[in-house]
Formats: C-alpha cells, sequence, structure tokens
C-alpha cells in the first residue's frame, strides 16, 4: 500500500478518481470507457460536479457483444472524436474501469493517438477496484496528471509560493495570501480538489510547492521538480497558533526569508490567538477533573480525498487539543485483529505518534469502546453523534475547525460549547448558552 493515509479507508480507483474529478473547473471532461453499469458510480460521489461544458462525465456505454468482440477500442476512438468535435474540451480525461482492464484494452495507447489525431489534450489512467488503493494514491495520481499541463517559467519566479492539496475557506486564503505577502513572498496557484485547470496550469511560475505531509503526493513532487523546476516543502496544518506559527516558519525557511520578518508579519494576527489560547487555558486548568482533561480523537471512519482530512493521517487537527493541554486517546475505525493492531502501531510510530490508540470495526461498535465518563470532548465524523449520545460525550466535528491564527477564536468557542454542554460545572454562571 502506497506510504501514506494508511489509516484511512481504501477505496476502488475509479470511483476515487471521478470523485477527485468532479469538483474540479475548467474545460474538462470525463470519458468512462466501460459498460453502464460502471457509471452508476457517480451517484456516489456525494459532492458537487462543477460543470463549465455542457456535459462533464460521459461513457463510451459499452455492450458485452462489443466487449466480447474486442470493439472496446475503436468505440473509444470513436467516442474521443466525438468529445472533441461537439464539446470542444481542454482536456479529456480517459478513465478505464474493471471490465474493461480485465479484458486488456489499452485506453492508453488509444489516448496518446486521439490526442496526436485530434489535437486536444488527452490523458488516459487505469482505474478499477480489482485492487484497493489508498485515497492519497488516487490523488496523487490525479494532481501529476493534471500538472503535465504546466511548463517551466522563463522569468524570476523565486518569490511565488504554490498552496497544495488544502482546500480552504476564503477567510483562510485571505489571510494565507496577507501573512505571505508580509514576508515578500505571493501566493501564485492554490492546488486543491477545487481548483480549475487553469490552476494546474500556472504551477510552473512559481519557486515552490507547499503541501501537508511528505508520505503524500510523491509523484506529483517528483514531477514538479523533474519538469518544472519546484522545490517542495512539507507544512504543518495551520489548526492552532503553534501549528500555525509552524506552518509560516516552514515556507519562510523555504524561500529564505529572514525569522525576524515573519515575526513582523504574524504579530498583529498571532498575539489575540495567543492570547485567547492562554485565557481558555487558565479556565480549563482551574476547573477540569482531576484526571485532566481527555479528548477522544477519531481516524479512519470517513473516506475522504481531501488531503486537509487524510494529511498527516487525519492527525493534522491533533495540534489544536494538544495546545489546549488534552490528553488524546486515538479512536480508530477498522478491523481489530492483531495484525491490524500491530500495522496501526507501527504506522503511529513512524509518524513519532505515542498517544494510545483503540480500533473498533464499525460505528455501532464506538459507544463499547469507550468507558462512561472517561472522555470529556470527541473530534471526527459527525454521522457518530448517534453513539455518543448513549455516553452523553460533546463531539466536534473534524469539518467545523478552521485554520490559521484568525480562526482560533472560532475553534476556542466550539470547544469551549461543547465542553459547556456536558460539563457545565467547568464555567459555573460564566459557560456560554
Amino acid at each position: 500500500m502506497y506510504p501514506g493515509a494508511l489509516l484511512a479507508q481504501e477505496c476502488c480507483s475509479f470511483q476515487g478518481m471521478t470523485e477527485v474529478l468532479a469538483p474540479m473547473g475548467g474545460r474538462l471532461v470525463v470519458l468512462i470507457h466501460a459498460d453502464r453499469d460502471c457509471t452508476n458510480v457517480l451517484h456516489k460521489v456525494g459532492g458537487y460536479v462543477r460543470a463549465d461544458l455542457a456535459h462533464k462525465f460521459v461513457a463510451t456505454n459499452l455492450t458485452e457483444e462489443e466487449m466480447t468482440a474486442g470493439q472496446g477500442p475503436a468505440k473509444l476512438a470513436r467516442a474521443l472524436e466525438v468529445v472533441a468535435r461537439e464539446l470542444a474540451p481542454e482536456l479529456i480525461v480517459v478513465l478505464a474501469t474493471c471490465p474493461t482492464v480485465m479484458i486488456g484494452d489499452d485506453v492508453v495507447r488509444v489516448a496518446r493517438a486521439a490526442e496526436a489525431k485530434l489535437g486536444v489534450r488527452v490523458a488516459a489512467a487505469v482505474t478499477h477496484g480489482l485492487k484497493t488503493r489508498s485515497p492519497a494514491q488516487v490523488i496523487d495520481e490525479c494532481y501529476t496528471m493534471l500538472a503535465r499541463a504546466a511548463v517551466r517559467a522563463t522569468g524570476d519566479v523565486s518569490r511565488r509560493v504554490n498552496l497544495v492539496g488544502m482546500d480552504l475557506y476564503p477567510r483562510e486564503l485571505a489571510e494565507m495570501r496577507a501573512v505571505l505577502a508580509g514576508l515578500g513572498l505571493e501566493l501564485n496557484a492554490v492546488v486543491t480538489s477545487r481548483a480549475a485547470l487553469g490552476d494546474f496550469a500556472r504551477l510552473g511560475e512559481a519557486a515552490l510547492n507547499a503541501h501537508p505531509d511528505p508520505m503524500l503526493l510523491r509523484d506529483f513532487d517528483a514531477h514538479c521538480q523533474a519538469e518544472l523546476g519546484l522545490a517542495t516543502v512539507h507544512v504543518p496544518l495551520p489548526f492552532g497558533v503553534a501549528a500555525t506559527d509552524a506552518f509560516y516558519a516552514a515556507i519562510a525557511a523555504a524561500a529564505g526569508v529572514p525569522r525576524a520578518r515573519v515575526t513582523k508579519a504574524t504579530k498583529a494576527l498571532r498575539a489575540p490567538a495567543a492570547r485567547a489560547v492562554a485565557a481558555l487555558r487558565d479556565r480549563l486548568a482551574s476547573a477540569a477533573p482531576a484526571r485532566g482533561l481527555r479528548c477522544a480523537y477519531n481516524l479512519g471512519s470517513v473516506r475522504s480525498f481531501d488531503l486537509r482530512r487524510i494529511a498527516l493521517e487525519e492527525l493534522g487537527g491533533k495540534p489544536l487539543f494538544d495546545e489546549l493541554g488534552f490528553a488524546a486517546t486515538l479512536f480508530i475505525q477498522g478491523p481489530t485483529h492483531e495484525e491490524n493492531r500491530a500495522r496501526v502501531a507501527g504506522v503511529l510510530q513512524a509518524l513519532g505518534v505515542a498517544e494510545p490508540f483503540v480500533l473498533f470495526p464499525d460505528p455501532g461498535q464506538l459507544a463499547r469502546s469507550m468507558a462512561p465518563g472517561a472522555f470529556d470532548l470527541f473530534y471526527g465524523a459527525d454521522f457518530v453523534r448517534n453513539e455518543l449520545s448513549k455516553l452523553g460525550l460533546p463531539a466536534i466535528h473534524h469539518v467545523d475547525t478552521r485554520m490559521g491564527y484568525r480562526a482560533v477564536a472560532h475553534n476556542l468557542e466550539l470547544v469551549e460549547r461543547a465542553l459547556a454542554s456536558h460539563f457545565y460545572q467547568l464555567f459555573g454562571a460564566a459557560s456560554p448558552t
């Protein structure tokens, strides 16, 4: 298995690729080379489909007769001609599926021939569910494929930075632009699941890619280094003050920005955030249970293709709770046999994570994995709230937390409100309502 997102749920790479491509913008068409049943996976994508053309997903809809007669490559070639003529896309992505992989249709060869003949960029990916893959693999393959549209810059791009793989809310992005500008750097491209083809095409107009986790996007990093001359800096996800400090410090160091300039550029945003953290720590320390505050931190319950979620084995948000003085226990959904237990222990050890962990096989078993009163807060998947209600345990949905200095107050309010809903005595009359 690809070294990355090892604790996350595995996936059919065909479904994964459709899910990664669905929200991406630009004149993009995804041509599914398969029988009609395979296209049913589109109903399972779950997110919204961004289509800048009349159609985003089309299919060859092979019949059994066409597959057994070896007519798949010819039908795919005709389909590419029709898509190029009728939709005039900037890029056609051809996806194979289980049936066409099993019968040996060479979609890569057909795609290359069509590209040369039609004058339209065509990329092919051999995707299927015959062997599951990690979401990290799927994202890496997709991003690498799309990055091939970029070209190496000829001018001076030494102060320009790309952010890769972190889906950002507008306020988070605005803060990053402002702080990077204060460092004398310019944000060039933001390449995420909601990027457009043009964002990938601009990758070469920078000197540095910043993305979370050295275990992710390995092929993408290698391509950007070899073809575009881009260096890579791996950054923590900026959840909380300390992690945000480390985020900007890592980018600044990679870009040769003096430490004093980092301090100056972040001071105005950092100071109120640090004060808020210190104030909440004091309130919690004076009223916490004798055993201290404990957080049940959930991993592996959501299949995600957002690197913001799966980076660092889904542990990117833990610094927020570390900063507030919580002791964390990891609750990881997955097989509970000893072989998997040993595998998980090895992954955590490789990451330098010393917290204890508990494996639970499915959401219905989560409450049985916790002793009543053992934890003060749950952080993770929202759909397990019914199980948590059996324990009276408040929860914070992982997608509700935000990144950056400005987001610290929001995150602290989430924590304080969650605790107040269960342990109102921690805050007394000053409890939020």
